[in-house]
Protein backbone atom coordinates (compact mmCIF):
# COMPACT_ATOMS: atom_id res chain seq x y z
CA UNK A 1 0.00 0.00 0.00
CA UNK A 2 1.28 3.54 -0.68
CA UNK A 3 0.32 7.24 -0.32
CA UNK A 4 1.82 9.82 -2.67
CA UNK A 5 2.02 13.50 -1.70
CA UNK A 6 2.42 15.59 -4.46
CA UNK A 7 3.28 19.16 -3.48
CA UNK A 8 4.10 22.67 -4.36
CA UNK A 9 6.12 24.93 -2.41
CA UNK A 10 5.25 28.29 -4.36
CA UNK A 11 2.00 27.57 -4.27
CA UNK A 12 1.69 26.14 0.04
CA UNK A 13 -0.62 23.07 -1.77
CA UNK A 14 -0.50 19.40 -1.47
CA UNK A 15 -2.48 16.75 -3.07
CA UNK A 16 -2.49 13.48 -1.52
CA UNK A 17 -2.84 9.96 -3.15
CA UNK A 18 -3.65 6.43 -1.92
CA UNK A 19 -3.12 3.27 -3.66
CA UNK A 20 -3.58 -0.08 -2.15
CA UNK A 21 -0.96 -1.74 -4.49
CA UNK A 22 2.75 0.07 -4.83
CA UNK A 23 2.78 2.71 -8.17
CA UNK A 24 5.46 0.99 -10.65
CA UNK A 25 5.26 4.46 -12.42
CA UNK A 26 8.14 7.17 -11.83
CA UNK A 27 7.68 10.63 -10.53
CA UNK A 28 7.71 12.16 -13.79
CA UNK A 29 5.07 10.17 -15.26
CA UNK A 30 2.92 10.83 -12.57
CA UNK A 31 3.36 14.63 -12.63
CA UNK A 32 2.30 13.99 -16.51
CA UNK A 33 -0.56 11.98 -15.61
CA UNK A 34 -2.27 14.36 -12.64
CA UNK A 35 -5.61 14.93 -14.94
CA UNK A 36 -6.06 11.56 -14.36
CA UNK A 37 -6.84 11.75 -10.41
CA UNK A 38 -9.85 13.80 -9.36
CA UNK A 39 -9.70 15.72 -7.17
CA UNK A 40 -12.41 17.87 -5.64
CA UNK A 41 -11.15 21.71 -5.27
CA UNK A 42 -11.75 24.57 -7.94
CA UNK A 43 -8.05 25.04 -7.45
CA UNK A 44 -6.32 21.63 -8.77
CA UNK A 45 -6.43 22.91 -12.39
CA UNK A 46 -3.83 25.90 -11.44
CA UNK A 47 -1.93 23.09 -8.97
CA UNK A 48 -1.06 20.52 -11.58
CA UNK A 49 0.11 23.94 -13.61
CA UNK A 50 2.89 24.38 -10.85
CA UNK A 51 6.34 24.15 -12.42
CA UNK A 52 7.44 23.21 -8.84
CA UNK A 53 5.73 19.78 -8.29
CA UNK A 54 7.56 17.31 -5.63
CA UNK A 55 6.39 14.15 -5.48
CA UNK A 56 6.98 11.84 -1.66
CA UNK A 57 6.15 7.96 -1.76
CA UNK A 58 5.05 6.68 1.90
CA UNK A 59 4.64 2.99 1.58
CA UNK A 60 2.14 1.92 4.39
CA UNK A 61 2.02 -1.99 5.96
CA UNK A 62 -0.34 -4.00 3.92
CA UNK A 63 -3.13 -4.84 6.55
CA UNK A 64 -2.15 -2.70 9.27
CA UNK A 65 -4.89 0.28 8.91
CA UNK A 66 -3.54 1.73 11.94
CA UNK A 67 -0.07 2.01 11.59
CA UNK A 68 -0.98 3.03 7.92
CA UNK A 69 -3.11 6.11 9.55
CA UNK A 70 -0.71 7.28 12.02
CA UNK A 71 2.18 6.63 9.30
CA UNK A 72 -0.29 8.78 7.13
CA UNK A 73 -0.88 11.53 9.44
CA UNK A 74 2.75 12.31 10.57
CA UNK A 75 3.74 13.38 6.98
CA UNK A 76 0.29 14.91 6.46
CA UNK A 77 1.02 16.96 9.67
CA UNK A 78 4.34 18.03 8.29
CA UNK A 79 3.26 19.55 5.52
CA UNK A 80 -0.13 21.19 7.61
CA UNK A 81 2.16 22.98 10.37
CA UNK A 82 4.06 24.55 7.70
CA UNK A 83 0.59 26.29 6.08
CA UNK A 84 0.57 23.67 3.80
CA UNK A 85 -3.36 23.55 2.28
CA UNK A 86 -4.61 19.64 1.70
CA UNK A 87 -6.30 19.92 -1.99
CA UNK A 88 -9.73 17.96 -1.80
CA UNK A 89 -11.57 16.67 1.19
CA UNK A 90 -10.20 14.85 4.42
CA UNK A 91 -10.48 11.43 3.18
CA UNK A 92 -8.67 8.41 2.43
CA UNK A 93 -7.98 4.58 3.28
CA UNK A 94 -6.39 4.24 5.61
CA UNK A 95 -7.43 8.06 6.91
CA UNK A 96 -4.44 9.83 8.24
CA UNK A 97 -4.50 10.07 11.88
CA UNK A 98 -3.74 13.47 13.01
CA UNK A 99 -4.73 13.01 16.90
CA UNK A 100 -1.20 12.65 17.95
CA UNK A 101 0.24 15.95 17.27
CA UNK A 102 -3.08 17.09 19.16
CA UNK A 103 -5.38 18.24 15.92
CA UNK A 104 -8.94 16.83 16.53
CA UNK A 105 -10.36 18.82 13.41
CA UNK A 106 -8.72 20.31 10.49
CA UNK A 107 -9.84 23.85 9.16
CA UNK A 108 -11.78 23.43 5.96
CA UNK A 109 -12.13 26.03 3.12
CA UNK A 110 -14.77 25.12 1.06
CA UNK A 111 -14.35 24.07 -2.92
CA UNK A 112 -10.54 24.44 -1.86
CA UNK A 113 -9.49 22.20 0.56
CA UNK A 114 -8.32 21.88 4.25
CA UNK A 115 -5.38 22.89 6.56
CA UNK A 116 -4.84 23.21 10.45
Amino acid sequence: MEMIIVSSEQQRRIIMLFSRTLAKSSDKVLLQNLDSYQVNSSVYPAFKAAKDLRVERIRIPVGDDRTGSLDGGDFLYRYLSKGYMCLGDFVGEPKPDLSPYGVRSVRKQPKIGFGL
